[in-house]
């Protein structure tokens, strides 16, 4: 992969993450269960985290990570989630998760030794992402954060 195909891995990257921290916080707010609301406002902020990561690793490629673009969730991809089970939800965000995985999988193999830092993070917080979604599906949402609130440094909290 050349350097232009790898920066817009990058920037795909970039966008995916800020889609993410968008679809989380709209699953919240839409969310009645309190609990559940907060977890996915913490994976709404790890979004952010891995989002600001790759925004500063495409700047340390002299690329500018703006964009005039507003962000948003269609209310159909919502309400695939919104509208079935826990259960279901879980299993289809899986799926989502583990082909997002094997990108980024691919990514780091071919990642400068400058970048591996940034794009294992990204690795890093797709698998807890799917260690959540894991955790949700056999019912130990009291442990499903785990790796989540370890990647945001919040790995003390309860």
């Amino acid at each position: 992969m050349d350097k232009d195909n790898y920066l817009d891995s990058i920037r795909s990257a970039w966008l995916g993450e800020k889609f993410g921290q968008t679809f989380f916080s709209s699953l919240a707010s839409q969310e009645q269960d309190e609990s559940l609301a907060e977890k996915l406002r913490t994976l709404a902020r790890l979004e952010i985290a891995v989002g600001n990561k790759m925004a500063a690793l495409l700047e340390s490629h002299g690329e500018s990570p703006v964009t005039d673009t507003i962000i948003e969730v269609d209310e159909e991809i919502l309400s695939q989630y919104t509208t079935v089970s826990h259960f279901e939800s879980m299993s289809k965000m899986k799926t989502t998760i583990e082909s997002a995985l094997s990108r980024f999988d691919q990514l780091l193999a071919i990642a400068p030794d400058t970048d591996v830092h940034s794009v294992q993070f990204l690795v890093d917080h797709e698998r807890a992402l799917l260690s959540f979604v894991d955790k949700e599906i056999i019912g130990d949402g009291q442990n499903s954060l785990t790796e989540v609130k370890m990647l945001l440094g919040e790995d003390s909290l309860p």
